[in-house]
């Protein structure tokens, strides 16, 4: 009998660990089928696995009573873990107050259902940190340097955002922003809104210092006017793997996962209100080797964003490169898929498939400018459905800057300029948008090699196209009140095929500028009176086939 029982208890173990110690050989199934039959050379992925120890973080000492601060034990258990050779961390059911937590190598920390993490705002559980020359908050979840790591289960983590992040008057009704303004301080023109009295002072102190001089103890003075600490940061790692938690409230940028290696993400998902200042959702910056799949965000900035900066690019060609999102799902944010702004690391090989945004500003949105851009090539965009955006459904923007920018892109800074090129829409449909398309180049900067194949749109206003090269438009119908529908401006070789709606009344394609070359319609079923050639364009560069 003795005996049946050790079995039994056993067993038992034996079940628990292999419910907590995710990833598992059915996970990997996943990603590699993911990884198949790709727009580009197919790429592969080792999912990190872990051993059969688990540390639970109760055992040194921690109380899910949402007044204790478990900073300590959480981190200690994560180095024992991981000094130990590696394993599973529990955060169980309960209400956990913590300070900023460190991954370290090997370990999968895990969130037990009913478990609510939340990051105290509090100076004191967050002590600043050097970080070259500066110092700075850190990252509520961070890590840097790592191997073989995960975050998983069904908890959540609560950045606690509110006591930290500014808001704008204009993103909040009358009676909301009477309660909040009740406490923190405004701004001297009273458009922004402080949690903590004292950052103007800070800030101005800030501003007026010589950082690179500063010492911790002058840091530590004007902290509240720091750079606020993301929710998520991990850097420079290998082997990530991030499944079914939930990143809500952030201070900052919600998930932003830098030079990492060899990450898949599933049925991850951001939650925050939609007027959260700079919190964008699901930020891969400077990435190799990545699946995102079953994800689901609702922001106050960029939804899905794909970053690519010199800085974090090791020297490699292209800093962001081999990149698979799949099935996910946006909702408020100020754009679904998103590249840039940042884009001067260089981007490759991009597919994003059967993905949902509805309530977005912009639907699909690439976006950078002099100073900050770069090569841009191989992205391919598939089934995406989207609903009742309040921007346009698709934009291309290459004069996207913080702060205005004097001079042309290529006076600015010839190696650091948007350079987008080889793009690939199909299967688009969009129902409800203020635009449909707008694609817009500069003075000295073309968007070239874009084909749209496939794609209906319901939108209030048609397509612009401005300093484009090569762009086609295959089984393409705009549905907009707005004449004309297309309007092209020093365009060449721009193809429309198999057009297969007209507008009822109206032009169907306006030609400006004797710059605007080679526009060419194939099998279309009207004549020259639905195109309007204007302002010195020529009209022998318009060809009917």
């Amino acid at each position: 009998m003795k005996k049946h029982i050790l079995t039994t208890t056993a067993l038992l173990f034996a079940a628990f660990v292999s419910a907590q110690n995710v990833p598992t050989a059915e996970i990997q199934k996943e990603v590699d089928a993911h990884l198949k039959n790709l727009p580009f050379a197919s790429f592969s992925i080792k999912v990190p696995s872990f051993g059969d120890k688990v540390y639970n973080i109760k055992d040194a000492g921690a109380i899910g009573d949402g007044v204790a601060i478990n900073t300590e034990a959480i981190n200690g258990t994560i180095k024992k873990c991981s000094e130990a050779g590696g394993g599973t961390v529990i955060i169980p059911a309960g209400l956990w107050k913590t300070g900023p937590i460190t991954m370290m190598s090997n370990v999968n920390l895990h969130l037990q259902a009913g478990a609510l993490v939340v990051f105290s705002a509090d100076p004191k559980d967050n002590p600043i940190v050097q970080d070259g020359k500066k110092f700075t908050i850190p990252s509520l979840i961070n890590g840097s340097g790592l191997k073989n790591v995960a975050i998983t289960g069904k908890g959540i983590f609560n950045g606690n955002g509110s006591e930290w992040r500014p808001i704008k008057r204009e993103k909040l009704p009358e009676k909301q922003w009477k309660n909040i303004t009740k406490k923190g301080e405004l701004s001297p023109d009273g458009k922004i809104w402080y949690p903590a009295k004292g950052t103007m002072a800070a800030n101005q102190k800030l501003n007026n210092a010589d950082q690179s001089n500063m010492t911790k103890e002058q840091w530590e003075e004007v902290r509240l006017a720091i750079h606020r600490p993301y929710l998520i940061s991990l850097k420079k790692s290998q082997n990530v793997f991030v499944e079914g938690v939930t990143f809500m409230n952030s201070p900052h940028i919600t998930y932003y996962l830098n030079a990492i290696d060899g990450l898949v993400m599933k049925d991850v998902k951001v939650l925050n209100e939609w007027w959260f200042q700079n919190a964008d959702g699901l930020d891969i910056s400077a990435c190799r080797n990545v699946l995102m799949y079953d994800c689901t965000v609702n922001t106050g900035d960029d939804g899905i964003c794909m970053k690519s900066s010199k800085s974090s690019a090791s020297g490699r060609q292209f800093g962001l490169e081999n990149i698979v999102i799949r099935d996910c799902k946006v909702y408020h944010a100020h754009g679904g898929f998103v590249i840039g702004s940042n884009t001067d690391g260089g981007m490759n090989n991009i597919l994003v498939q059967n993905c949902d945004f509805s309530w977005s500003d912009v639907g699909l949105r690439v976006k950078s400018g002099a100073g900050r851009g770069g090569r841009v090539q191989n992205i391919y965009i598939q089934d995406i459905y989207m609903k009742d955006l309040s921007g346009n459904a698709v934009e291309f923007e290459l004069t996207y800057q913080d702060a205005a920018v004097e001079g042309t892109a290529v006076d600015k800074k010839l190696d650091m300029v948007p350079d987008f090129d080889s793009f690939f829409f199909k299967n688009i449909y969009c129902d409800g948008a203020k635009g449909a398309i707008v694609i817009g180049g500069t003075a000295d900067l073309n968007v070239k090699n874009v084909t749209f194949e496939n794609v209906h749109i319901k939108a209030n206003s048609g397509v612009s196209a401005f300093r484009s090269e090569n762009i086609t438009f295959n089984n393409v119908t705009i549905d907009t009140p707005v004449s004309p529908t297309y309007s092209l401006n020093k365009g060449v070789n721009i193809t429309f095929k198999n057009i297969p709606q007209l507008p009822t009344s109206g032009v169907f394609a306006k030609i400006l500028n004797p710059e605007t070359k080679n526009i060419v319609f194939e099998n279309v079923k009207f004549d020259k009176s639905k195109v309007e050639i204007i302002n010195g364009a020529n009209e022998s560069q318009v060809k009917f086939k």
